[in-house]
């Protein structure tokens, strides 16, 4: 139930603070992300991949007893 009660309220929040711009505020527009940015994430999660294999080898040759496989 105290779950219900958090979710209701922040709505309740989310909706207030949505309704409180100016009628006349400017508006920006969302440029669209680049090809780069969509590489740079491809090939920085590749890396970060690779090191997290390297360090569970590593750790599966210092104590094989801790095998997570």
């Amino acid at each position: 139930m105290t779950y219900f009660i958090a979710g209701n309220t922040a709505v309740d929040n989310a909706r207030s603070l949505s309704q409180s711009a100016l009628p006349n505020a400017p508006q920006v527009v969302d440029e669209p992300t680049s090809r780069r940015t969509g590489f740079l994430r491809t090939r920085l999660s590749a890396v970060l991949r690779s090191a997290a294999e390297r360090e569970l080898r590593l750790a599966n040759r210092l104590d094989p007893a801790c095998s997570t496989s």
